[in-house]
């Protein structure tokens, strides 16, 4: 799970370092995918866990659905595959540095399934207006039986 929120530095070479937790939870994997937000300047960052889940979903819908080829050409058509350099590092490519509005600083945000990388002062903008909304969705929040698996107090 991708949890928290870090920064990092981008260098002249445009890499930047992928937080230990979040390679953790690549689960030993030494690829990420990344791809423009839809809806945010910042870029979207997965691995192949949450790539499948998108595919199965929009497996669901009708084959000739212009729903269906929108989500897939903006999730599926503009990921980029990126594979970790021995120090944990990755490349950014200049049109999603530019998208996001990223240069030397990148802020690593956790979202649990996915992670965002944000411009850090975009980033600090952004946190009042989730925070207002998060503060109004509370009650939308459900106790719900863990997936098998997924209690780490079990194993006690």
């Amino acid at each position: 799970m991708f949890l928290s929120s870090y920064e990092s530095s981008v260098d002249l070479k445009k890499r930047v370092s992928i937080p230990a937790s979040f390679r953790k939870a690549l689960g030993g994997a030494d690829t990420v995918y990344l791809w423009p937000s839809l809806d945010k300047p910042c870029i979207e960052g997965a691995g192949q866990s949450l790539m499948n889940e998108f595919e199965d979903s929009m497996g669901d819908l009708d084959l000739m659905d212009k729903r269906r080829f929108a989500l897939a050409t903006y999730i599926m058509g503009e990921a980029r595959q990126s594979k970790f350099d021995e120090g944990g590092r990755i490349v950014l490519d200049a049109e999603l540095l530019s998208n996001a509005g990223i240069s030397d600083k990148a802020r690593f945000v956790g979202l649990g399934d996915r992670f965002q990388i944000w411009e850090p002062a975009a980033f600090e903008a952004m946190k009042a207006e989730m925070r207002a909304l998060a503060l109004e969705s509370l009650g939308l929040l459900k106790a719900k039986p863990r997936r098998p698996g997924s209690n780490p107090q079990a194993a006690e």
